[in-house]
């Protein structure tokens, strides 16, 4: 693999991609005007005709209520498959059956299954625990109902993994208990993705493993839950954004630039699909939606700004 595609190879890869598939990652809002402006953004985004919408749940299985009803209200607004996030520290095994059936009662067939963080709540914290890793639920799950299931994968490791080679075996595992893909903690390094799907498939790994894109209009927030999840930080990104604060009008197109270029590379180094968090934001998401060649139907009737004023 080369160190980096060349600039043939990314505009040749990048003019294939308007079937490359592409999924939105929302969360649950908490607030009626944060319901609003997530019914707003989803409206917009669904113009995209994403494949799926993702819609997360809260460490310790907090926010459930919230994931399911977003989930349900999610794909009857807009006609499109969701997939439900579902931890399970903090969730006992009833509650486990319980929120699955009621997902797939109401027609969510796809799962995104996750161990999840400890729950911060002493009293959670010292339930016992359902599934102490995420293949135990994923192996509940299947035998359950015929779910869709999605499994997180990190190509700088998880955080209490020994060595990536362990992480990328706990992966095996997780895709040989029913799932059927991954989707990646974001990375700021698309070499490192390419690096990290060389390993998986010298594993013997075959199933799709899909890199997550963050935005990067608000490169401040970024970075610092880069450095804090132990994402490495690439130096041009740095350097890219150094002046920012003294053209602060300027971030919304030097973020998306930086994301668009970002995607490329993630392209040219085989991602399958596109998953992009979108903070419950829609203007950079939607935009590198058209830019890779989603019809983005409906984009004619969205605000646009006013003309500036004569004189």
């Amino acid at each position: 693999m080369t160190d980096q595609p060349t600039h043939a190879l990314l505009k040749d890869l990048f003019e294939d991609t308007p079937n490359l598939p592409l999924g939105f990652e929302i969360f649950p809002p908490r607030t009626p005007a944060a319901r609003a402006a997530l019914r707003d953004t989803v409206m917009h985004l669904a113009a995209a005709a994403p494949d799926h919408f993702s819609v997360t749940m809260g460490a310790g299985g907090t926010i459930r209520t919230g994931t399911h009803e977003t989930s349900v209200e999610v794909m009857r607004a807009t006609g499109t498959p969701v997939i439900a996030h579902l931890t399970a520290l903090g969730l006992s095994r009833a509650e486990i059956d319980e929120t699955a059936d009621a997902f797939w009662a109401e027609g969510i067939h796809g799962i995104l299954a996750l161990r999840g963080d400890a729950p911060q709540d002493p009293a959670a914290a010292a339930r016992p625990v359902s599934y102490p890793h995420a293949t135990g639920l994923v192996a509940a799950l299947r035998a359950r109902h015929d779910f869709h299931i999605t499994v997180a994968a990190y190509p700088e490791k998880h955080p209490e993994a020994g060595t990536l080679e362990e992480d990328v075996d706990h992966l095996k595992e997780k895709l040989d208990a029913g799932a059927s893909a991954a989707i990646c903690q974001f990375v700021l390094n698309p070499e490192v993705y390419g690096r990290f799907l060389d390993l998986c498939a010298a594993r013997g790994i075959t199933a799709p493993i899909v890199p997550g894109v963050m935005p990067l209009d608000d490169w401040s927030r970024v970075r610092k839950f880069a450095v804090r999840t132990g994402a490495t930080v690439p130096p041009w990104l740095d350097r890219f954004f150094a002046h920012m604060d003294a053209a602060p009008e300027l971030a919304p197109l030097l973020g998306t630039a930086a994301t668009l270029e970002h995607l490329r590379r993630l392209v040219a180094y085989g991602a399958p699909a596109l998953h992009v968090y979108t903070l419950n934001r829609w203007a950079v998401p939607l935009a590198l939606a058209r830019a890779i060649g989603r019809p983005c139907d409906g984009l004619a009737d969205l605000p646009r700004p006013a003309p500036p004023q004569a004189g």
